[in-house]
Parts: structure tokens; C-alpha cells; sequence
């Protein structure tokens, strides 16, 4: 027997499909690349910048969305004073309600790769997904038993933490990566430092980040704020350890070398290739390195304009189709978001300071 269908049928049928169509091509990663369930994140305020540098946020979102255009990530950014975290004396806690707002505004996305306005992407050509591959995380995992720093309100913590439980597997060579849930860095002077970090959606996720924003930890007496707090998550709970991977810092978060120190040193190749095991645990960008971390540079007035300056020179050029692309997205208002009386949503991609 022929089927029979009415005009009314058929179009409802049409504006359904449209209608699924149009909810998957807003909540989807953007095409291509081979990383599209990773969203890049970038939060300010409405004053952030370095120093008096002309068109800094400017060059933040060429320098983040051109990257995210390039290897199919999608970019978020995200305005800090629209996430308050109550009671917390600075704005550092607002990347915790952030990367909810991420995971709520991106249902398809599996990482957060959040990356503070203070850093740069050094070398857009290395894809962030190639470091979450299982052969590539593993060896950029420091070694098991390696001491986990940080400084936790007025007392100094050196623990060494066994080799099961640094980051959950006794040999992190071997490591299954996709059992880990959080990949941050730390560094030789003050620990865990958050300027750079990747978390994976999941349930450890949504426990992890309801009990950093614990009200006895927003009001702690921390001296590095949210890391603190991040850190004492880790030696107190077996569960936080469980899930956390420790990466070389150059692989994640590098600092930034002077001139005397570059010129003595030898350039990198991409996750540390090649490099002997002190100089690939170190501290300081070498050309070649993903990402450039200028932490702390406001010590000395004027230090940062002119740091930033010369980081911007060094960094591989961003390639002009990917620029284009991302200011064709942030013009359609794609890439943003908001707390409004609705909620969370994705605002306009221009600049929402």
C-alpha cells in the first residue's frame, strides 16, 4: 500500500529537521581541525589589559580566535564581571562560574582549555588537541614522585606525593589518558599556577569546581587565591589527585626568558622535542613552545608594555585566513557570553567589557 502524506505533514517534517539542523549548528564545535570539542577560553573585565599598550584586547582575540579558527576550536570570551563569585575578594574566582558557563554554553565540547589575558600563543601551527593525544600526553606528564608545590595560606607545602598518587598511575609513560580530568602546570617558585590550564566535562568536573568555589575557600586566607585553594584540593582528596595530571610547565605554561637568557638557551621543537630532561622541566619559553605565561610582569612599572611588546615579535605570525575567519564569527556573534536575567547564553562575539 502507498504511503500518503498531506502538504502539512511534510512541512512540518521540513521545519522540524530545519529546526534540528539550526540547534546543531549553534551548540557544535566549529568545523574542521582535528580538536572540535575544544573550547578555548579568554575573560577580562571591563579594564583588563597589560600596562598602557594600544589595542591589547584587540590583539588578545586576533591572537586566540585566529588560533581556535585554525584547528576548529571553539573561542569563548567571556566577561568576568558578569560570573561574581560571592564573597570572593578578587575577580580570580570568576574562571570557576566561567568554565561552567563554558561547559553549559558548549554541550559538545569534551576539553576547556582556559588561558589567562596576561599569556599568548606563541606557535598557532602546534594543535592544542595534539598534546591530549594519547601519545603525546603521557611523556609530557612530569615523573612520578616529583614534589608538588605550592604555597597554602601562611604555611609552605613541599609533598612529595607516592607514585600512585601523583597522578593516579605508577608509571605516567604508560598513563591512559583519557582517565585524567585536569592538566595544569607547575612551576619551581610557587607551585600550581592556574594562568594555563585543560579540564575535561564529567562528573569529577562538576564535583571539582562545586568545591573550589566551597564558601570556606573563597574567604580562606590564601595567598594565590584560586591555585591555593586548587592545591589543597589535591593533598587533601585522593579523588582530586586521582584526576589531575601534572604537565612540564614549557609544554602548558611557560614563563618568559629575557634576552640574555634566550640567547644562551637553545630554541624548542613542539611538545619539548629533543630536549634533555632538565632543560624540558624548565620554567622558560623557548621558541617553539605553545604558549607564553607573562605572570607577575607588573612588578616593575613599565615592565610589561615593553615585555609584552617583544613577545608579540617573537610569536609566529597568525595566519591571515584565520584571521579573517574569526572576525567573520565574531560579527555574527558567535563567540561570547553573559550572565543575563535568563541566565547563561551566548552574547555577541564583539567585546562585551
Amino acid at each position: 500500500m502507498l504511503l500518503s502524506f498531506s502538504p502539512l505533514r511534510i512541512l512540518c517534517a521540513v521545519l522540524t529537521w530545519l529546526t534540528i539542523l539550526a540547534l546543531w549548528s549553534t551548540t557544535r564545535s566549529i568545523s574542521g581541525g582535528g580538536g572540535s570539542d575544544i573550547v578555548v577560553i579568554l575573560a577580562s573585565n571591563d579594564g583588563g589589559s597589560i600596562g598602557k599598550l594600544p589595542d591589547f584586547k584587540e590583539k588578545v582575540f586576533r591572537n586566540r580566535a585566529s588560533y581556535a579558527q585554525r584547528h576548529g576550536y571553539d573561542f569563548l570570551w567571556a566577561n568576568i564581571s558578569a560570573f561574581p563569585v560571592p564573597d570572593a575578594p578578587t575577580a580570580h574566582w570568576s574562571k570557576i562560574p566561567i568554565l561552567h558557563a563554558a561547559f553549559a554554553a558548549y554541550p559538545s565540547a569534551t576539553w576547556l582549555w582556559w588561558l589567562d589575558l596576561d599569556a599568548l600563543i606563541m606557535t598557532p601551527s602546534l594543535p592544542f588537541h595534539e598534546l591530549l593525544s594519547p601519545t603525546t600526553l603521557p611523556s609530557l606528564l612530569l615523573p612520578a614522585g616529583t614534589p608538588i608545590r605550592g604555597i597554602v595560606g601562611p604555611t609552605e607545602h613541599n609533598v612529595s606525593f607516592p607514585t600512585r598518587l601523583i597522578s593516579g598511575w605508577e608509571d605516567t609513560r604508560t598513563l591512559d589518558a583519557a582517565a585524567l580530568q585536569l592538566l595544569v602546570t607547575q612551576d619551581e617558585m610557587f607551585g600550581i599556577n592556574t594562568g594555563s590550564f585543560a579540564l575535561r566535562r564529567g562528573a569529577w568536573a562538576d564535583w571539582v569546581l562545586e568545591m573550589w568555589t566551597d564558601g570556606l575557600f573563597v574567604t580562606g586566607d590564601w595567598v594565590f587565591k584560586e591555585q591555593d585553594a586548587l592545591l589543597h584540593l589535591m593533598l587533601q582528596h585522593e579523588v582530586v589527585r586521582q584526576g589531575v595530571g601534572v604537565v612540564r610547565q614549557r609544554a602548558l605554561n611557560a614563563y618568559p626568558t629575557d634576552r640574555e637568557e634566550r640567547e644562551g638557551g637553545v630554541d624548542g621543537r613542539g611538545w619539548l622535542e629533543g630536549k634533555g630532561e632538565e632543560e624540558a622541566r624548565g620554567m622558560m619559553w623557548r621558541r617553539g613552545d605553545l604558549v607564553v605565561h607573562l605572570a607577575g610582569c607588573g612588578t616593575v612599572e613599565g615592565s610589561c608594555d615593553e615585555l609584552w611588546a617583544e613577545k608579540w615579535a617573537e610569536r609566529e605570525v597568525e595566519r591571515e585566513e584565520d584571521v579573517r575567519g574569526a572576525e567573520e564569527k565574531r560579527g555574527r556573534g558567535e563567540w561570547g557570553i553573559e550572565v543575563g536575567r535568563e541566565g547563561v547564553g551566548r552574547g555577541r562575539g564583539r567585546w562585551r567589557g
